[in-house]
């Protein structure tokens, strides 16, 4: 059973990998990075539903609430100002604060349209990346220094090759996660929107209406580094390719090699940060 393993392996190593098989292990599939253009509703149609209707029916009449407590508190603080600087209360003076708060309340009504918006902005930016990223490529040939190197080179070559898929199955697995954790947390902030425009209409207040926006664009903002990284893999893996391509000895393959798994590696770690990046992009 063992010797069966061991000529399967060996197998494996001299006749099934080549450089640019080896390589490819790196190469997330930019497939699994597909759902990050899509929209809110087209992702989990099922859960938007849900969301817009809490939103629509709950949400929104708390928020023209809010609105309107905001709005006795700012005409109070007018009427204030104005009284201590010996004035009257005009239509002038009051016209530009009626017209903000006409103009919120609409937004209210409508903020599941911002929220899309900003996703929407991020999608664009991610499709026309996504058209600067080369699908080819030139082929490579065997590694034949290693393959004529007798089974310990083989087998060496083998084990590159299973952590080399292990590597993109995990590559893959992170990339599906974050993905659907962000869109999770886009869907929990779509109902607290109603609630944190009318903020923006308070001195007081207008820091919590701004955090909410922040944190929607951290989330648009991870979205285009997390498709930035997974296309940052392929330009990574050019050196080394075109190293081994040329006739590397049997060393120089193997730091090579080591070198590309260390650097998938590190991608998955940038990969998890992603979202603390981003945050640090919008100064949060």
């Amino acid at each position: 059973m063992i010797m069966n393993f061991t000529s399967s392996f060996v197998y494996l190593a001299s006749e099934k990998v080549s450089s640019d098989s080896l390589f490819e292990g790196f190469q997330v599939d930019l497939e699994s990075t597909a759902n990050l253009v899509k929209s809110l509703a087209d992702f989990n149609p099922t859960v938007w539903s849900y969301m817009t209707a809490i939103t629509k029916g709950i949400m929104q009449p708390l928020g023209v609430a809010i609105l309107a407590v905001v709005l006795v508190l700012e005409f109070s603080k007018m009427a204030k100002k104005i009284a201590n600087s010996g004035g009257a209360m005009t239509f002038e003076a009051m016209a530009p604060m009626i017209v903000s708060y006409i103009m919120v309340a609409v937004v209210i009504t409508n903020t599941t349209v911002i929220v899309e918006a900003i996703i929407a902005i991020a999608s664009y930016v991610i499709e026309q990346v996504a058209e600067l990223v080369t699908n080819g490529g030139a082929n490579y040939d065997t590694i034949s220094g290693i393959k004529g190197s007798g089974i310990v080179g083989k087998m060496i070559i083998g084990f590159f090759a299973i952590l080399i898929w292990l590597v993109r199955m995990a590559s893959i697995m992170v990339v599906n996660i974050l993905i659907t954790i962000r869109f999770i947390q886009l869907y929990l902030m779509i109902p607290f929107a109603p609630v944190t425009i009318p903020t923006f209409l308070s001195d007081d207040w207008r820091s919590v209406g701004i955090g909410y926006l922040k944190n929607i664009m951290v989330y648009a903002v991870q979205g285009i580094l997390i498709f930035l990284i997974v296309s940052l893999v392929p330009l990574f893996e050019s050196a080394g390719k075109i190293a081994v391509s040329n006739g590397a000895g049997v060393m120089e393959s193997l730091a090579i090699m080591f070198g590309g798994l260390v650097q998938a590696i590190l991608l998955i770690i940038a990969l998890v940060g992603s979202q603390r990046t981003a945050r640090s992009i919008l100064g949060m």
